[in-house]
């Protein structure tokens, strides 16, 4: 038999996560997106390295929206509706990115780095949607969307 959750458990899952990569709901969040080239490593507590890429850019301040404390078919959305913006170091291809909130404590007792990995893209499809996958160095990089799910 297959494991299946409740709509409710999944969205309390999802508001947890959240809470804990954002900070604070509905306001800009402690959290930072990383893009890279390359392809995504095996697991999210994998650095970074060689085929998965170059740091492409690193958008701060990502936080949550209405979704965040009241999750709906276990997902959450931004809370930006135009987005989030950084400023790209690098020239290349985008491939993947990485959510990230380092010293978070609330489940752990100490301060954890807690990774949420995902493909990018232009695509509505993409974990993480961007304005634009080819990027050139000082340009602008635009985070559209960022949906955390649970299936």
């Amino acid at each position: 038999m297959a494991l299946r959750l409740s709509a409710d458990l999944k969205n309390e899952v999802i508001n947890h996560m959240v809470s804990q990569m954002a900070g604070t709901c509905f306001t800009a969040g402690t959290s930072s997106i990383k893009i890279y080239t390359g392809i995504q490593p095996t697991d999210a507590d994998t650095a970074p390295a060689g085929v998965n890429g170059t740091l492409l850019c690193t958008i701060i301040g990502i936080g949550w929206g209405a979704g965040t404390c009241g999750a709906t078919a276990g997902t959450s959305a931004l809370a930006s509706g135009s987005g989030y913006f950084g400023t790209a170091v690098a020239t290349g291809t985008a491939g993947w990115a990485r959510l990230q909130t380092v010293g978070a404590d609330k489940y752990t007792g100490s301060a954890g780095t807690y990774n949420i990995d995902g493909d990018v893209g232009t695509a509505a499809a993409s974990t993480f949607v961007i304005n634009a996958v080819s990027v050139t160095a000082l340009s602008t990089v635009t985070l559209l969307t960022a949906p955390i799910s649970i299936s």
